[in-house]
């Protein structure tokens, strides 16, 4: 019996891919326009954004051509033209697919590591970058030649490896990316010095990126449904929709934590937005004051440039120095009136119980 060849999933494939998108892209904009409105500058992990954005445009328009050749159709249905335009615009966007979720996963991972500058903090980032770039590499590589040269991109009549055990393998370590960068998000999170509202507040922000992990999840089930189709033009709709949703989840919740009421909440925990020096300035009606923590143990020794989260031990000392000089033209009647500057240096020193 044959199918019904007028039946197609291609609009409603076409539809998610071009909401996502759009979605995904809202996201990037909103971020960046926030962080230059707060900081004046943009970061690394800013960039990063924009890289998994414009890799998620590339990895969209891959698709709408594969659905322009036949994807969300049966397969009888297609010529062998429209078959190879299918499989090629495929091919391309599994490639897009690994790039543009790196992306968003470094920016997410940078970001959360400019939070703070404790050294465990920093190297737990450092090792989860390296595990991202090396699930790039070898996702990219194995996506490039999953099929025997030339045609590496010719799945239906090449001699491949196993697509769905590939499906699995990236899955299952993007999953562990996944939970790396939430426990990285966590780990800075509870050494906050703050009250456990607002440690819950911020905790939920970074707990959206668990529906990356169901996204993923729901492409490898949807993958091995369909493992043994004879018409994978029409049976894989499925498994392309799951991976437009894990793109663009993955780049909404890898910018939602740098959108302005969460951004806001972080600067009143006394983190740092992507500044890296944690001497700050300050000019207020006519002084400026220049701020300087530092740490000094019984046994005199001295950390300077220290920060909220750095955890602050029972037996030491917290000194912090504050130094006010008055503004040259400030209450004068000339920019020659004020000839003699006053300068004063309070300390103020607390032991910890």
């Amino acid at each position: 019996m044959k199918p019904e060849l007028k039946a197609t999933w291609t609009p409603a494939i076409n539809v998610l891919t071009f909401f996502m998108l759009v979605t995904s892209i809202l996201s990037v904009l909103t971020r960046l326009g926030t962080k230059y409105f707060m900081v004046r500058k943009w970061g690394l992990d800013d960039f990063m954004s924009i890289g998994a954005m414009v890799t998620c445009l590339g990895q969209s328009i891959a698709v709408s051509m594969a659905t322009k050749s036949g994807l969300g159709q049966h397969l009888i249905s297609l010529s062998d033209g429209e078959r190879v335009s299918m499989m090629k615009a495929q091919y391309a966007a599994n490639i897009l697919f690994v790039t543009s979720m790196a992306c968003s996963k470094l920016a997410l991972v940078m970001f959360i590591r400019s939070l703070t500058p404790a050294s465990l903090d920093r190297r737990f980032a450092l090792g989860l970058g390296v595990f991202i770039l090396l699930w790039t590499i070898a996702g990219v590589f194995t996506a490039a030649f999953q099929c025997s040269v030339p045609d590496t991109w010719d799945y239906l009549h090449g001699k491949c490896f196993h697509l769905v055990a590939w499906w699995n393998y990236l899955g299952i370590t993007n999953i562990l990316s996944e939970i790396g960068i939430v426990a990285q998000a966590l780990l800075v999170i509870l050494r906050i010095q703050a009250d456990f509202h607002k440690k819950a507040v911020l905790a939920s922000v970074f707990l959206l990126r668990v529906a990356v992990v169901i996204a993923i999840i729901c492409q490898l089930a949807y993958a091995h449904e369909n493992e043994s189709t004879t018409d994978p033009s029409w049976d894989t709709w499925t498994v392309a929709i799951s991976t437009q949703m894990v793109q663009s989840l993955s780049i909404v919740t890898a910018c939602s934590p740098q959108f302005k009421p969460f951004l806001d909440s972080l600067r009143s925990s006394g983190m740092s937005l992507g500044d890296s020096s944690y001497e700050s300035k300050q000019r207020t009606y006519g002084a400026t004051s220049y701020y300087k923590s530092s740490r000094v143990g019984r046994a005199g020794d001295m950390r300077s440039d220290t920060h909220e989260l750095v955890p602050i031990h029972g037996d030491g000392l917290n000194h912090t120095t504050v130094t006010s000089t008055a503004d040259c033209d400030t209450e004068s009647q000339s920019s020659q009136a004020q000839i003699i500057r006053e300068v004063r240096t309070w300390t103020v020193t607390a032991q910890r119980e």
